[in-house]
């Protein structure tokens, strides 16, 4: 249980992207949950709320992510991983866009720590929704590789955090969403 408490400090210190009703992401504005500042538990419970995903699942990621605000990881593949959820720069094309989205840049994804959160958040909305005739975690874990070798070891690290943090959200936040899968 010690990762779990030491996580949730990581968190506290850790400081979006708003779901539109297209359900198309938005751009950060002045809302206060785009600042300029590392992601919060409580905005990655939102975020996750926003996107319908299962907020400890989300919370697992970004246990086994471990990712900081701000930061930019190099991969032995020349891509970049960032932020909190380490969000990697394969998503965004060579124009600069990220998906059909070309407002979402990655400084903003590096250094809006709950926009990073949900980003992350849809993108896993993506990947479970992604009907590949997979269970539901193998789905959670293609948000990491769908290498089957690579997800399964992902795997294997995320569904223990997402318990944990399953049974902590379920004592501290008893209105939040909780995959039991």
């Amino acid at each position: 249980m010690k990762p779990l408490f030491a996580l949730a400090a990581a968190l506290a210190a850790f400081s979006a992207f708003a779901q539109t009703p297209g359900g198309s992401p938005a751009t950060p504005n002045s809302d206060d949950f785009y600042a300029i500042r590392p992601a919060t538990i409580d905005c990655v419970i939102r975020a996750a709320q926003k996107q319908g995903v299962p907020a400890n699942v989300l919370l697992a990621l970004a246990s086994v992510e471990g990712g900081k605000n701000g930061q930019f990881v190099g991969n032995t593949n020349g891509s970049r991983d960032i932020g909190h959820f380490q969000i990697n720069t394969i998503h965004w094309k060579q124009n600069g866009r990220f998906a059909q989205y070309p407002s979402i840049t990655q400084q903003d994804v590096a250094w809006r720590g709950c926009y990073n959160a949900e980003l992350a958040a849809w993108m896993l909305r993506q990947h479970i929704n992604e009907p590949t005739g997979q269970d539901f975690w193998t789905r959670v874990a293609n948000y990491h590789s769908k290498t089957p070798k690579y997800n399964a070891v992902y795997r294997s690290k995320l569904i223990p955090f997402a318990i944990q943090w399953g049974n902590w959200l379920q004592q501290r936040y008893a209105h939040v969403s909780v995959s039991q899968q």
